[in-house]
């Protein structure tokens, strides 16, 4: 690791499971940690830091969650959400990587589902973000996402989701490429045809029981695109902290990477990040929030990303 640099930063951006909740849901966060980390994120937006969120989870629970954890009130820091291809800063919801082919990909899901004999219920919302997945032979859509899916269900299903959709994508590619123009209409007919397959990554949480799904043959593309396109329009510095390679952005002037302690973090990103804390989970994200801090000259007035 080549430890804290001493530049400062104007934007810190943390990544959600793994890093600032457990990777597997399990109880409450620590009360004191929970109390520094409110105590360092007022200090630092009274330096100038706007912090947010840089997630695979939707825009809605994102905020919500940023609001109950002491980063403000929405839309008042910024959020990265649906692991970068939806961007919402300075009040605008922008979609930086459409998904044309949506509504094909679910229709193969849901024959999925039903090839396994399983119940779809209401849209889900993940534990962590106070939801409850479905549970015995019931499955479900994740809730809210605009330019990405994510599916709840039996693990020997969501196995066979991810199985049934590389196929479904290596069976014909239709030009949604990472990096698409912005603007396109999520979720609608628009570029949408009958049969459409689409490049997608497929990535399952840790128990097996949930997948995400993106426009794109990399998962750990797609935070890279979106803080790529953010420092061309507008070249502050910028730290993203998480615990994963998707959490890595290199060569993009001006954004950095931290890492709290996991060992998902390989040791050629430990070299290169900008520091990897010694503790874990919301402790790690409070020790480098304080290296952030210490670091970072006051600035008059409010944050503003």
């Amino acid at each position: 690791m080549t430890g804290p640099g001493h530049e400062p930063f104007a934007v810190v951006l943390l990544d959600v499971n793994g890093t600032l909740v457990p990777s597997v849901p399990g109880g409450p966060p620590d009360a004191l940690a929970l109390q520094r980390f409110r105590r360092l994120v007022r200090h630092l937006t009274s330096a100038g830091v706007a912090v947010g969120l840089c997630s695979d989870s939707p825009l809605r629970q994102l905020r919500e969650f940023g609001t109950r954890i002491g980063l403000g009130t929405a839309p008042g820091f910024p959020v990265i959400a649906e692991n970068g291809n939806v961007v919402a800063v300075d009040g605008t919801v922008r979609v930086t990587t459409p998904f044309p082919a949506l509504r094909s990909l679910r229709a193969e899901v849901a024959a999925a589902a039903a090839a396994h004999g399983l119940s779809r219920v209401g849209d889900a919302v993940a534990p962590e973000f106070g939801g409850r997945p479905p549970t015995g032979r019931t499955w479900a859509f994740g809730a809210n996402r605009l330019a990405s899916a994510s599916v709840f269900g039996p693990p020997d299903f969501i196995h066979d989701v991810r199985h049934r959709l590389t196929g479904w994508s290596a069976g014909g590619r239709v030009g949604n490429r990472i990096g698409s123009p912005a603007g396109s209409r999520v979720g609608g007919r628009a570029g949408e045809r009958a049969g459409e397959r689409a490049d997608i990554s497929v990535e399952l949480g840790p128990d097996g029981s949930y997948a995400g799904i993106h426009p794109y043959p990399r998962t750990e593309l797609g935070k890279r695109t979106a803080l790529a396109g953010l420092a061309a329009r507008d070249p502050r510095s910028t730290l993203l902290v998480g615990n994963s390679p998707a959490d890595w952005v290199p060569g993009v002037p001006g954004v950095r990477c931290a890492f709290v302690a996991d060992p998902a973090v390989p040791r050629h990103l430990r070299d290169a990040a900008w520091y990897v804390s010694p503790a874990a989970v919301l402790e790690g994200v409070v020790d480098i929030l304080g290296h952030v801090l210490r670091r970072q000259p006051p600035a008059p007035g409010p944050a503003r990303f």
